[in-house]
């Protein structure tokens, strides 16, 4: 299920470059109204099946709209725009609710009667052209060094790392494995789609573009609510179709 939140901006919304903490401690915060849930979906989230390894199973978009980068600030102006995605139904209900009740609070810069269209979008096909909403993230850490190693899509285990992810996340959600992976290639996949930021004192780094994505249909629908790669919490990994578009 999908939110998609719009707002106007009177004056002016300030906001670091690394915007990502914040974005998500606004959808925790609006879920700690439902005594629990927001604790349980932050300590716990959802575990693979013998993989020792937990998921919070939603995503959001960067943040749209006009905008303007000074001394690593990022101000938006007249509007802002972005969207959240879960196969937790539950989850996205709450944050309509608590957005409709509370409005949304950025810092201190609080916006009331955002705009807010809920969505039920679901994808009925094998393959498709995507676009990136937020960075696709894939990455793997040395045990022993503990150096963290980031995948570009040019790299031949990009793909493989993006399915093994994919495999890791439905088990954690529905208690099996899925009966087969997926695949994704990138198409148009440029220097400038790279994507860097801080989050929490650490860089991340992750790429924009276009990619095909090839799968089952209910793998490719349950990515679509999820998101691709890591960090899916964190504001990495959300897709859009790219209509009218050959599929290769």
């Amino acid at each position: 299920m999908q939110l998609k939140i719009r707002h106007t901006i009177p004056n002016q919304l300030v906001l670091p470059l690394g915007y990502h903490h914040i974005i998500q401690g606004i959808i925790y915060h609006s879920l700690a109204e439902e005594a629990g849930y927001s604790g349980q979906m932050h300590n716990q989230g959802y575990s693979a099946v013998d993989m020792g390894r937990c998921y919070k199973l939603f995503n959001f978009s960067l943040l749209r709209g006009k905008h303007h980068v000074v001394n690593r600030q990022i101000i938006f102006k007249d509007y802002v725009e972005w969207e959240v995605r879960s196969p937790d139904i539950y989850m996205i209900r709450l944050l309509e609710n608590s957005f409709r009740k509370n409005g949304i609070q950025y810092g201190y810069q609080r916006f009331e009667d955002p705009e807010l269209q809920l969505e039920n979008e679901t994808l009925e096909m094998d393959s498709a052209i995507i676009r990136m909403c937020s960075p696709i993230c894939i990455y793997s850490t040395d045990k022993d060094t503990k150096k963290t190693y980031f995948y570009s899509p040019d790299e031949e285990e990009f793909s493989w790392q993006v399915s093994d992810n994919f495999v890791r996340k439905y088990s954690a959600c529905y208690g099996v494995s899925p009966e087969s992976g997926i695949w994704i290639m990138p198409l148009k996949v440029g220097r400038r789609d790279k994507y860097v930021t801080k989050y929490k004192g650490f860089y991340l780094s992750g790429w924009l573009g276009e990619y095909q994505l090839t799968g089952p249909r209910k793998n490719l629908d349950f990515l679509y609510q999820t998101g691709l790669g890591c960090r899916n919490s964190q504001g990495f990994g959300m897709f859009e179709i790219k209509e009218n578009e050959d599929v290769y």
